[in-house]
């Protein structure tokens, strides 16, 4: 399945206890030559990894063992290679299989627990980063729905009223020159109307979108016709970025891409910048917290608004008179009360009790041990 499959009901099930041993395999994949061969070494060398940990597990029966293997084989047996994705998720657990392709790079890894690994579900699920693309032009105006890292794919919009087109052209509603040699080149008084009903026009189909599917706006276009548009323009609170260029009207989606990449940097940029300013002010208002067991200790509270977690950040821990100790090397499938991915169990508990989770790039915790967040009160 793909990230668009993940719905809030689908990731609710994915995220349910399951009757151990749940396996999830993590494979890094390559979209494209010369790294794909590599991927089904990779992929062979986590199912090997993973039947012999079910195999040294004193907690798995051979039946137990032989029907997850079964499962693991099946998934792998599903995966199309040639999919373009950064990395594999293989979900299996007794009677039961899934695999996912993710849009986002991920390390090699296999973690069996009571539960499947989600971190990278939420993270791909929050990069996806849905929006919309209103690309205006005087002749016609187009909706592109777009999403993914780096505005990953777009899909013009075909319905909904788009695209818009003017009721009446331009040049039927100018005024003739002289001897009519140059009819249609002087703007007639109501030419100004006539395109302000028509952007207001791109603004009612654009509304009608925005209140069944939310989402940030871009504008593309000229700089003119960016501004007269939001003059008329009642959605003004949605749009995120204004990328000024003309001959958008005709582009494709890989070259619509491209103009917006800068727009997206940009836009990541400010929100990384928004979630330090956030993490810094909460210090000052004494409603934060720092750190693997200050963290785990506030979520568990429920007193969590905002959790940032370093994208690479993971470790075993243990629990330990009610508080979290990082348990050392090789800890990983222990089944002395080790909890193997900690932060993929405290990304679930925040997601429970309502708070908001950001994923942020390696090393912009590293002072605050990887993983900070807002408190509530």
């Amino acid at each position: 399945m793909d990230i668009g499959d993940l719905t809030d009901a689908v990731l609710k099930d994915v995220r349910r206890p399951r009757t151990y041993p749940a396996v999830s395999l993590l494979v890094p994949t390559h979209r494209r030559e010369p790294g794909n061969p590599e991927d089904k070494v990779r992929l062979r060398n986590a199912l090997t990894e993973a039947k012999r940990r079910l195999g040294e597990d004193p907690k798995v029966s051979r039946d137990v063992r032989m029907d997850v293997e079964k499962q693991l084989d099946a998934a792998a047996a599903e995966v199309d290679f040639l999919h373009p994705a950064e990395g594999l998720l293989l979900l299996a657990a007794p009677g039961e299989h899934q695999l996912w392709y993710l849009p986002r790079p991920v390390p090699q890894r296999v973690v069996i627990n009571g539960t499947f690994l989600t971190r990278n579900l939420v993270a791909a699920r929050i990069g996806e980063e849905p929006y919309w693309a209103l690309v205006l032009s005087d002749g016609e105006t187009r909706l592109w729905s777009g999403g993914g890292p780096h505005g990953g794919h777009l899909e013009e919009v075909t319905g909904d009223g788009f695209p818009v087109t003017p009721a009446i052209p331009d040049q039927v509603d100018a005024l003739p020159g002289a001897n009519f040699a140059n009819y249609g080149s002087r703007p007639s008084p109501y030419r100004t109307e006539r395109e302000r009903q028509y952007l207001r026009s791109v603004d009612g189909a654009l509304g009608r979108v925005l209140e069944r599917d939310p989402r940030p706006v871009y504008l593309v276009g000229l700089p003119v016709s960016l501004a007269r548009f939001e003059e008329v323009s009642a959605h003004g609170g949605a749009v995120t970025a204004r990328v000024e260029r003309g001959g958008a009207a005709s582009a494709t989606a890989a070259e619509l891409r491209g103009l917006l990449g800068p727009a997206f940097d940009d836009c990541h940029e400010r929100r990384r910048v928004d979630i330090q300013r956030r993490l810094v002010d909460a210090r000052g208002q004494r409603r934060y917290a720092a750190g693997l067991d200050e963290v785990w200790q506030t979520v568990q509270e429920g007193r969590m608004a905002l959790l940032a977690v370093e994208e690479g950040y993971e470790t075993a821990a243990r629990v330990e008179d009610g508080h979290l100790v990082v348990a050392g090397p090789g800890a990983a499938g222990s089944p002395d009360g080790v909890h193997e991915d900690i932060v993929d169990e405290l990304v679930e508990a925040a997601l429970d009790k309502g708070s908001e989770v950001r994923f942020v790039p390696d090393g912009d915790l590293a002072e605050e041990g990887h993983i900070a967040g807002v408190l509530r009160f």
